[in-house]
């Protein structure tokens, strides 16, 4: 589960039952400046939409920083994509052979629905990517 203001990704394991047990942390994103310059904290990742590949990593929306990371358990990135000055809003593995990432963006995503409507300014980039998604089980 993403959890963008609290800046973490958190995990629960599956019971047979179909109920969640065991919530612990999966990744945290610490702001890059807390506590070291004396400003407020920035955003380290804001995690929003995500998607699990087949090495147990996930692609992960960051809507603070326009960029997609892929991140492993415990807080490795293992890889950054950034979309310019769109912003990230989630991401999905797809394609013939579940290697193409799929950005969901926006210019703005604080844009006032209306204005949203009128302009149609989100996009969906594409990219190749060399780990495919994590399939079905």
């Amino acid at each position: 589960m993403a959890e963008s203001w609290a800046q973490r990704l958190t995990a629960f394991d599956l019971q047979a039952d179909g109920s969640l047990a065991n919530r612990r942390d999966w990744a945290r994103f610490d702001p890059p400046d807390a506590g070291t310059s004396g400003q407020p904290a920035g955003w380290g990742c804001a995690p929003d939409g995500m998607a699990l590949d087949a090495e147990g990593a996930v692609w992960v929306a960051d809507a603070a920083n326009k960029r997609a990371l892929r991140v492993r358990e415990g807080g490795q990135i293992l890889e950054e994509l950034r979309a310019g000055d769109l912003d990230v809003i989630a991401c999905a593995l797809g394609g013939d052979d579940g290697r193409t990432l799929f950005l969901c963006t926006t210019p703005d995503f604080r844009l006032p629905p209306e204005e949203a409507a009128r302009t149609r300014p989100a996009r969906v980039l594409t990219c190749q990517v060399d780990v495919p998604h994590a399939g079905r089980p």
